[in-house]
């Protein structure tokens, strides 16, 4: 009787832990569902827009239309170029990082315009506010920006020719290589190009044009987007002005710090 006891309560207590166990799995499982539910860990899977990194913006002051590759050239050497510069330099504030400005042309296939391509270790989301504000004072219709992460749906280029020759020469191969929208800036030594490619689908072509040029080639993944309407400033405008909101709603501290709260740079 004594033995048949001992079993049975054995048997109890083998249960008790069966259910303990299945209990703290069921317990794990739950909360390990809710954490990938949850908006956060939503925003880590689809890449983490509040971690630093290298980001890059592209934003022109130009308002005319037709503008040709030798315009732009020349667009580079005047007030509104230089102005742009300083308003985007004065955005380091909220970029939290010393923010890099340079002259550029950005280039397409049949046209071109003078630009001003940005440079700092920050976030998406002050760069895509940074740009939207320089893009809504500066009465532009877009407006871009890359953010470097490892698993980003898109790709930033970047080619530097030994010797690039006049910016002319480097465009028409750039054309003849099936690259139709880039960014060349101008330094001492070359001319750097910036392709970025939304769909990482220019891969084979960047080579190509890199081989052609005798360049030398780094690239980074991330994400990247453009801001605005190429058919209308108006509607530009709205959607800058949304992204502004957006973003001063969330960092309105930073934003009052920083003295950028609805302001309006002088052109």
């Amino acid at each position: 009787m004594t033995a048949s006891v001992e079993s049975e309560q054995k048997t109890v207590a083998n249960s008790l832990d069966t259910m303990r166990l299945k209990t703290f799995v069921q317990l794990n499982c739950l909360l390990l569902f809710l954490f990938w539910c949850s908006p956060a860990s939503a925003q880590q899977r689809i890449g983490d827009v509040s971690k630093k990194s290298i980001t890059y913006g592209f934003v022109s002051p130009n308002t005319r239309e037709g503008l040709k590759l030798d315009d732009a050239i020349r667009g580079l050497r005047t007030s509104e170029e230089d102005q742009l510069i300083r308003n985007a330099r004065r955005m380091g504030c909220v970029a939290q990082s010393e923010m890099a400005a340079f002259k550029s042309v950005g280039s397409w296939s049949d046209g071109a315009e003078h630009s001003v391509l940005l440079r700092s270790h920050t976030d998406a989301l002050a760069m895509r506010y940074i740009v939207s504000v320089l893009g809504r004072n500066a009465e532009q219709k877009a407006a871009l920006y890359f953010h470097s992460e490892s698993s980003g749906p898109a790709e930033i280029y970047i080619l530097r020719p030994r010797r690039a020759g006049p910016i002319q020469h480097l465009a028409r191969a750039l054309d003849e290589a099936g690259i139709e929208f880039r960014t060349l800036v101008p330094t001492k030594a070359t001319i750097l190009v910036y392709v970025v490619d939304l769909k990482r689908e220019l891969g084979a072509k960047v080579i190509a044009a890199a081989k052609k040029l005798k360049a030398r080639v780094t690239s980074r993944r991330g994400s990247a987007e453009f801001i605005g309407d190429d058919s209308s400033r108006d509607k530009a405008r709205t959607l800058f002005d949304n992204k502004i909101r957006e973003y001063e709603s969330r960092h309105a501290n930073l934003v009052t710090q920083c003295g950028l709260r609805h302001r309006n740079f002088q052109r």
